[in-house]
């Protein structure tokens, strides 16, 4: 279990890099857009500007479901890396700390 947890941890560390830089970009698209697009779908964002990971959305699709995709990606993307952001630092932080009891606890 302690292996699994530091698991998620480290990923969930690395992803929060991921979703910091995704967001520090879509912020960046929105200023040298003069603000016109502050509301640009999660969707539009990946699609336009980080197409390399769009089949992220049809990995979503497989694991969640379809109208909790649509919901999702249909957020702002200024809304949406902002809770990924901090998610993925609580859930790390928990699994870590979780990790860390179990190597102490033997």
């Amino acid at each position: 279990m302690r292996w699994f947890l530091l698991f998620i941890g480290w990923s969930s560390v690395v992803g929060s890099f991921a979703d910091g830089a995704l967001g520090l970009y879509a912020l960046w698209v929105v200023v040298q857009s003069s603000g016109n697009e502050v509301l640009m779908s999660l969707d539009a964002f990946i699609k336009q500007h980080v197409a390399f990971i769009y089949w992220v959305k049809q990995l979503a699709y497989y694991v969640m479901p379809n109208g909790f995709v649509t919901w999702v990606f249909s957020l702002p993307a200024l809304v949406y890396f902002p809770i990924r952001l901090l998610t993925s630092v609580v859930i790390g932080w928990w699994a870590l700390k979780k990790a860390a009891e179990l190597s102490t606890e033997r």
